[in-house]
């Protein structure tokens, strides 16, 4: 009872607002990469680090979940940093460039047929979970190209 009593109490002082919209930039798309974010979107998991999904606004295909809010994005161009030399985490099948923003990690695919991008906020460390719970999505939705390594 007094869990509730403290969740209450945060939503009624705005700290936890699970109805307010994530506003998110993903790109518009169409043709194959909107076939498959669209097929991604639906098969997203509906909890990614242990937080709920929320709503997004947005005219691509994005998600989000928690607060601060894990956002992931589908059809992104390829991260700017990414090279031939660049690091490849694998997890869970899936390869990521990672990289530290400062303030949480910036994950994007490597090897898919449209690029995936999921930005994690320190909050939820080890941020890589997140990454790993989104993965048998992507596996399942977005087709291997090339791994990564």
């Amino acid at each position: 009872m007094a869990a509730v009593a403290v969740f209450l109490a945060l939503v009624g002082c705005g700290v936890v607002d699970q109805t307010e919209l994530v506003d998110v930039s993903a790109p518009p798309l169409s043709g194959s990469p909107a076939r498959l974010c669209d097929a991604l979107e639906r098969d997203l998991p509906s909890e990614v680090a242990r937080m709920w999904s929320r709503d997004v606004s947005t005219q691509g295909v994005a998600a989000a979940w928690g607060a601060p809010p894990i956002v992931l994005r589908c059809g992104v161009t390829a991260a700017e940093g990414l090279g031939r030399a660049s690091r490849c985490d694998v997890m869970d099948g899936v390869g990521w460039y990672s990289e530290n923003l400062g303030d949480g990690f910036r994950f994007t695919t490597i090897g898919r047929a449209t690029t995936v991008e999921l930005t994690v906020p320190d909050e939820y460390a080890p941020e890589a979970d997140a990454a790993l719970d989104v993965a048998s999505a992507i596996k399942q939705a977005i087709p291997l190209h090339h791994p990564c390594v």
